[in-house]
């Protein structure tokens, strides 16, 4: 489980996921699936292959540097406290990474 998704994203996870699981309930329960069975199990293992594709994109995002800039603007801002600076920094680079 990927910890950053929003409520709302796993609850459309968990739905899609209820959807497959009956639909497999349902091809699992005859003998000789049809062909529009095999068709709607393949739709929704697509949709969760795209949907966990996303997920997976989000979480490859690289890191993003401060430029020498930026850098530069904070340590003028914040010269003569250490922590200040450090704080900073710190605040900047979530800034721009998440």
């Amino acid at each position: 489980m990927i910890t950053n998704e929003t409520p709302e994203e796993r609850e459309e996870f968990n739905r899609v996921e209820r959807e497959s699981k009956a639909k497999q309930e349902s091809i699992r329960g005859t003998k000789h699936p049809t062909r529009e069975q095999l068709i709607a199990e393949l739709d929704v293992a697509q949709m969760l292959i795209r949907e966990l594709g996303d997920r997976l994109a989000k979480l490859e995002k690289p890191w993003v540097d401060l430029t020498k800039e930026e850098c530069f603007e904070l340590c003028v801002k914040h010269k003569n406290e250490s922590f200040s600076l450090l704080v900073a920094v710190q605040e900047k680079l979530m800034e721009k990474n998440t």
